[in-house]
């Protein structure tokens, strides 16, 4: 699967899974944007990308402000002169019991990991539906798919991305575009750093598989969706959380 002459916006990919995916699509061929909050993360895995020899530039907005969204898809055509896959990947985790959640938190999570995904969607969809072809992939949590204790403002962002995801599969594929989602279970991820070995090694024994899964195991699957070998694959959540959901 090779990505040659297209152009990737993966959003939060500084670090965790959405460096890996950029990363993953650079090796395939593409040019990529970065883009993240700290300057510092983005200048690194732009560094990072160029030293594989591809184009990358980074791009420092919030996902959650549709200004800086636009912008941001603006920029990224201009650099490129086209923006054909757009990875919505940015989010907030809070593990909060919903007592102790507060309307701030809430308010915040809701923002980023689902209104960002319409934010930065409204800006490319456009374009890429001109041109014909394009490709939305959103990275969500099974949290999306069942429920868990103390998340109820993810599960909620989630699942309303995975409802998002399948009206926008029926709307725009017959334009050439295809809009799938991946849900992953427990990732190894900077995120892990809020949690205790104890509860570490609490969730492992909950996974079947055995283990937490990879950042690059979660690349290769938003690379078969940013394909060509994917152009009848759409309006799919694919669970990647060994097992742990069936």
């Amino acid at each position: 699967m090779r990505l040659e002459g297209k152009t990737a916006l993966i959003t939060g990919s500084s670090s965790g899974i959405g460096r890996a995916i950029a990363t993953r699509f650079a090796r395939a061929g593409a040019a990529v944007v970065i883009n993240g909050r700290n300057e510092a993360k983005i200048a690194g895995v732009v560094k990072e990308i160029e030293a594989l020899g591809a184009r990358a530039i980074g791009i420092r907005a919030n996902v959650g402000n549709f200004a800086e969204a636009r912008a941001m898809v603006e920029r990224a055509e201009a650099e490129f002169g086209h923006l054909d896959i757009l990875v919505c990947n940015a989010g907030v985790f809070h593990h909060t019991p919903f007592l102790e959640l507060s309307e701030a938190e809430w308010d915040e999570v809701l923002t980023v990991d689902l209104k960002g995904i319409f934010n930065c969607a409204r800006a490319a969809l456009g374009p890429m539906a001109r041109r014909r072809w394009g490709r939305l992939i959103c990275i969500t949590a099974i949290s999306g798919l069942t429920g868990y204790p103390e998340m109820a403002h993810i599960a909620a962002a989630k699942t309303g991305a995975h409802g998002v995801v399948k009206a926008l599969a029926a709307e725009f594929a017959p334009l050439g575009i295809t809009v799938n989602a991946i849900a992953p279970g427990l990732v190894e991820t900077p995120i892990l750093s809020n949690f205790t070995e104890e509860a570490l090694a609490n969730f492992r024994r909950r996974i079947p598989i055995g283990r937490i899964g990879r950042p690059e195991e979660i690349a290769e699957a938003a690379l078969y969706f940013a394909s060509e070998e994917a152009a009848y694959t759409t309006g799919q959540i694919l669970n990647l959380s060994g097992a742990t959901l069936i």
